[in-house]
């Protein structure tokens, strides 16, 4: 005996699976992103201060889907490791630290083509949040590493919030040269009293497994 099925429910069925596959095929684009960072930070945790800048890394997978001829969304999901520097001062004896954040990080930006007319060559800018899964945290000066539990209750938060925004060149429709600032919105540390919000510039490399679709 079959079920009744109402005929918006019949429509909305062949909707989804005569247009969808055509919708990915067209407008959707997935590759592999690394790139090199440099990072500071506003940053003051018991006796640690001044920080100044120092180099990381990251890595991962980048998607696109087009919203249109010139506007996209942009998600991925990587691996991240930002370091800074910063002075330990003890009485009069200081040392210099570095402190470090490793974090699995979903970006999700809005961006938009300046110039689709050219094939070739095509300027972008996009913005959005990056949500960040903390899994390690370090600080080490001459003599230790001393690694920082991660926590509701511990030393590093497990979830932070931050805001990112970039331009680049999309060259010969398939890879990207990318310029990125993120700014820390929530402070990786737990404690009342201490902050620690990075802010980071990177330069990445965008490839995508095939070539971007011109209109």
């Amino acid at each position: 005996m079959g079920v009744p099925t109402k005929p918006g429910f019949n429509k909305g069925i062949f909707f989804l699976f005569f247009f969808l596959p055509y919708m990915s095929h067209c407008q959707f684009y997935h590759g592999i992103e690394l790139g090199v960072n440099m990072t500071t930070a506003n940053f003051k945790v018991n006796e640690s201060v001044d920080p100044s800048s120092s180099f990381g890394f990251f890595l991962g997978y980048i998607a696109e889907r087009d919203l249109s001829d010139k506007v996209y969304v942009r998600f991925g999901v990587n691996f991240n490791r930002r370091e800074i520097k910063a002075i330990s001062r003890r009485g009069i004896n200081t040392s210099e630290e570095k402190w470090g954040i490793e974090a699995i990080e979903i970006p999700v930006n809005l961006g938009y083509y300046i110039n689709w007319n050219n094939r070739n060559f095509q300027f972008f800018v996009d913005a959005g949040i990056n949500l960040g899964y903390n899994n390690r945290a370090t600080t080490k000066n001459d003599e230790e590493t001393i690694r920082l539990d991660i926590g509701s209750n511990a030393d590093i938060k497990r979830i932070t919030i931050g805001a990112n925004a970039s331009i680049g060149l999309l060259i010969k429709k398939r890879v990207k040269v990318r310029l990125n600032y993120y700014n820390g919105l929530s402070s990786l540390v737990n404690t009342e009293g201490n902050i620690w919000k990075n802010r980071t510039f990177g330069l990445s490399l965008n490839y995508f497994l095939r070539e971007k679709q011109v209109y």
